[in-house]
């Protein structure tokens, strides 16, 4: 297993879990209270409808075509649902198209670690970036992108840190909507507690059943409680006192025990998309209802055939109720008068709609703060006019790569932390900054033409980071300098043949 350097035992529940329990309540009765307030919340009800909306299942799902009709047992006129007219439901997913941008943009090229301008000679912070490299593989970035969609579509994203039963330090996703923090301040940037409810399937006796279990993780350790068959929450595990985050191999006995290792920071991570905690539905969903609306409406005009209302003449309906159900469930209309029959038209004003449904557009991805890719005039776009098009997208992400940085930041304190207690090297004084390789769309020939002027202006490898073929800047600046002496080489020696022919004959015999 592993061991752990400069870490003192902690016996005894502080002064904060008392106030957490609810001046005095029993911890159980407290953590019920707590869940519960949070699952009947506004945030988590957000949270549920923007996932909806990301999987494409908007609200127009619900629509229904009404009608006047009458009640069965009273005859009165009521509203009832058309089994005759058409009820189309379009679905437009906005919300995840902007959220891949969004993610596309600020994960799609792996973030990297570098050294701050105000310690720009630092080596260890090279030596540190070397550590933590060997903690940021593919499934590391993975990760970090399912949590980034998270904290867009539900407001907040969350990581769990723990220790393996191999001693090693993981990193896991936890959904949102299991986890339940306990800020200690205003801004909710630091944590004081938090809870976790979760669900496990297991099979007992042949059957499926499931186990619910709440977590309750704070600086003195995680204390693990359970519902039983009663939906009572009950305590599972040891004392309180004894529940430290970390277990080691006593290598004496060759038993697992508890020892009194606890981090400084509470394992869970919050990812946030902007510091109110809001989701990017909240921004835009009116607008992607409406547009779900009238694409709708235009569809079910376009199937409600014949498009036109019937008027039969010298027949009169026995109220105006009927009439309006008439007109409504079977478009025909009987009125009084000399026996004739003719058609209306309702035409549809396709380019009034076709405007209206532009400009929801627009909205859409200007308060989305996305690009705006069916606009025709981005194909041939380039310079300052493509930057132009991705300045909301880029203003967005700047805000969003704020929260983005201070999370991962208190993410690597977790890994120097680990780097401390096996190695006994401590960099958490170490200087650096998270840089966010934003990718966006680039005229190539524009930007090769730029690379090509540039030469002599700035450093080879500078220009190889910058040309849109580069995959290895550094690689393909050593086999630039290797083709170049060996193109030198070759000019040299036929240099000499050209000047010594006698030479070059020679040479040739040999």
């Amino acid at each position: 297993m592993f061991t752990f350097i400069g870490q003192t035992l902690t016996e005894v529940i502080s002064h904060q879990i008392a106030e957490h329990s609810n001046t005095g309540k029993p911890l159980r009765e407290f953590l019920s209270t707590v869940i519960s307030e949070f699952e009947g919340s506004e945030f988590r009800r957000n949270m549920d409808v923007a996932w909806r909306y990301y999987n494409n299942e908007n609200d127009i799902n619900k629509a229904k075509r009404m009608v006047i009709g009458r009640d069965p047992t009273t005859g009165q006129p009521v509203l009832v649902e058309s089994k005759v007219l058409a009820n189309n439901k379009l679905n437009h997913n906005f919300l995840r198209k902007l959220t891949r941008q969004k993610i596309g943009y600020m994960l799609g090229k792996p973030f990297t670690l570098a050294r701050t301008k105000s310690a720009p000679d630092d080596e260890r912070a090279d030596r540190f970036f070397e550590k933590a490299r060997k903690y940021m593989g593919m499934n590391f970035f993975s990760m970090i992108k399912n949590v980034a969609r998270d904290s867009i579509v539900k407001g907040m994203g969350w990581i769990m840190v723990y220790y393996n039963e191999e001693g090693e330090l993981k990193f896991k996703r936890v959904n949102p909507e299991e986890v339940i923090p306990l800020w200690a301040d205003s801004d909710h940037i630091v944590l004081d507690a938090a809870i976790r409810k979760y669900t496990i399937e297991q099979y007992q006796g042949g059957k499926k059943k499931l186990l619910k279990f709440v977590d309750y993780y704070t600086l003195e350790g995680v204390y693990h409680f359970q519902y039983n068959d009663n939906g009572e929450l009950v305590e599972t595990e040891e004392p309180y006192t004894s529940n430290f985050y970390v277990t080691q191999l006593n290598k004496a006995t060759g038993e697992t025990e508890r020892v009194g290792v606890n981090w400084a920071k509470i394992p869970f991570i919050p990812f946030k998309y902007d510091p109110d905690e809001q989701n990017l539905l909240s921004r835009i969903k009116t607008l992607i209802d409406d547009y779900d609306s009238k694409t709708s409406g235009v569809a079910n005009s376009i199937d409600d055939f014949p498009n036109s209302i019937t008027v039969v003449k010298n027949y009169d309906g026995a109220s105006k109720e009927e009439f309006v159900h008439n007109k409504n469930q079977y478009r025909t209309i009987f009125v009084q008068g000399d026996g004739d029959a003719k058609s209306l038209e309702t035409k549809l004003n396709i380019e009034e709609i076709d405007k209206h449904l532009e400009r929801l557009r627009q909205d859409i991805y200007e308060f989305g703060q996305g690009v705006n890719t069916a606009n025709k005039d981005i194909r041939d776009t380039s310079g300052v006019a493509l930057r132009f098009l991705y300045a909301d997208l880029d203003m967005d992400c700047m805000d969003w790569g704020s929260e983005l940085q201070r999370s991962l930041m208190n993410l690597f304190w977790f890994i120097q932390q680990d780097i401390m207690a096996k190695e006994g090297e401590d960099f958490t004084d170490v200087e650096y900054e998270i840089v966010f390789n934003r990718d966006v769309i680039i005229n190539e020939s524009e930007t090769i033409q730029n690379c090509f002027t540039s030469k002599g202006i700035i450093s080879d490898e500078t220009i190889a980071a910058n040309h849109p073929w580069t995959l290895n800047p550094r690689k393909e600046v050593e086999e630039l300098y290797k083709t170049t002496e060996e193109t030198l080489a070759l000019e040299a020696e036929y240099g000499k043949k050209v000047s010594n022919p006698a030479e070059g004959q020679r040479s040739a015999k040999q």
